[in-house]
């Protein structure tokens, strides 16, 4: 895996540091969305200038993304192979448990699509918030 993620840091003119591989290892292997939270809790032996800033070299190349941003946490996840530094191109929506408070991304089966008059869009977010399969 961590061959895998060196690529796709070469690919985005990054240098695969460990920082970067740790990282990216964590949120890949996360079940859902993960909590910047619980990043600060699986990378602890990092400072928080050196995680805010891999958390943005990251985001910034199009190797992740801002799942959710909500009063009181963030959560980041693994971008598809189709997001670039000049864009992130989700196809899918970031749903919020209400009772478990996980974050998942979710391929959508219609292709998301929003026009708008006399504009260019780049970027469609949409966050679907109600109750998982497993908190029903």
């Amino acid at each position: 895996m961590e061959t895998k993620f060196a690529g796709l840091l070469r690919d985005r003119n990054l240098k695969a540091t460990p920082k970067r591989l740790e990282l990216l290892s964590v949120v890949a292997n996360y079940h859902t969305a993960i909590p910047y939270s619980e990043l600060q809790k699986e990378l602890h032996h990092f400072d928080r200038v050196t995680l805010y800033r891999t958390i943005n070299a990251l985001l910034d190349s199009g190797i992740i993304h801002k799942a959710s941003v909500s009063s009181d946490e963030v959560y980041y996840a693994m971008c598809k192979e189709y997001c670039t530094s000049e864009c992130h191109n989700h196809k899918h929506v970031h749903f919020k448990c209400l009772e478990c408070l996980e974050v998942s991304c979710v391929d959508v089966t219609n292709p998301i699509q929003i026009q708008i008059p006399n504009t260019i869009v780049k970027q469609v977010e949409i966050e679907v918030s109600g109750v998982c399969s497993k908190c029903i």
